[in-house]
């Protein structure tokens, strides 16, 4: 997944109509792990997507612990990585902490997808979580 190269998203209004909020970064990380930040909605959700829909490799983390809101668009990427991993016999976790945004926690819970993810409250654990599929 290379070094730790972080892309930050302008703050213009996309071909879609939407601004991106501008505090929001996602960056890969070593040995699988994506480091989401800040407020994932509908205009992080494509980016998101299509990193996820990249990885190629054995187990995947993504570290939701800077997380402070998702939205619906976001819960639908989680779940399809969730399915997709799963479908090609690769790990897959994901970490919330209690740092992680009160939105976070309580769009999982209104959800039920905080019992059908494989979520874990460090990134460390989520990692030895995906590591052991």
């Amino acid at each position: 997944m290379g070094d730790h190269n972080e892309r930050r998203e302008a703050a213009s209004i996309d071909e879609r109509g939407l601004r991106p909020p501008a505090a929001y970064s996602i960056r890969d990380g070593v040995t699988g792990v994506l480091t989401l930040e800040g407020e994932l909605d509908l205009a992080a959700a494509p980016e998101l997507r299509k990193r996820v829909d990249e990885f190629d490799g054995e187990s995947l983390v993504l570290d939701m612990t800077r997380v402070t809101f998702i939205d619906s668009a976001v819960l639908r990427v989680l779940i399809t990585a969730q399915e997709r991993a799963s479908a090609q016999g690769a790990g897959f976790a994901i970490a919330v902490a209690d740092s992680s945004g009160h939105g976070v926690h309580r769009l999982l819970t209104l959800t039920g997808l905080d019992a059908k993810l494989s979520t874990r409250p460090s990134r460390e654990d989520a990692i030895a979580a995906a590591g052991a599929r």
